[in-house]
């Protein structure tokens, strides 16, 4: 007499819900490492905007002004880290700071009497603003961190996107001496 064992294994309808699944966490998995990516770009933006201001105040304690520098490095935005350059790094010789390794976004410090609304001092102003901006997404729209640091009369300098003010916090107080992201418009980087 032959036995007769019960067929096993899956049927198509049991495979096709798993595979479905399997797509939905994939798809859920894939996307929050994009944001954690992107979060994380972000986070180098504005650990070196603290680092820049820090030492800014610190020049300026010692000399009485303090050092501007153009954008650097001067390259597009663009996702992909980029090389910390001989121009970038002359820009940043005065005030001696220097990234750990490449960058995502480019920094710039303006202390230009002329972009200023706070009192200058022979060799600059007496209030700064440095920025980093960069496109940490890929999608064409720039990100901007701001650092602004007002004179004793709160008057700033104009940032490099011609910002001469920092956003405001839910007090109605301006956001100083610390980095913040700066919306800019319907453009912005919006990850």
């Amino acid at each position: 007499m032959r036995r007769t064992h019960p067929q096993q294994g899956f049927t198509l309808i049991e495979l096709m819900i798993t595979v479905a699944i399997i797509g939905i966490l994939a798809a859920t998995a894939i996307t929050a490492w994009e944001q954690y990516q992107f979060r994380t770009k972000r986070t180098e933006g504005m650990t070196n905007l603290g680092a820049i201001g820090r030492m800014e105040i610190s020049y300026f304690g010692e000399y009485g002004t303090y050092a501007g520098a153009a954008p650097s490095p001067a390259a597009a935005p663009s996702p992909a880290k980029r090389v910390w350059d001989a121009l970038a790094q002359a820009e940043f010789a005065a005030l001696g700071w220097e990234p750990e390794g490449g960058v995502v976004y480019s920094y710039d410090v303006n202390d230009l009497p002329g972009d200023c609304a706070c009192p200058a001092l022979p060799g600059g102003a007496t209030c700064f603003t440095a920025s980093a901006t960069g496109d940490v997404d890929g999608d064409g729209a720039i990100a901007v961190i701001g650092y602004f640091h007002a004179d004793g009369n709160g008057n700033l300098c104009v940032s490099a996107i011609g910002a001469n003010f920092p956003p405001l916090n839910g007090g109605g107080q301006p956001i100083l001496d610390q980095p913040v992201l700066i919306p800019v418009g319907g453009g912005s980087d919006d990850y």
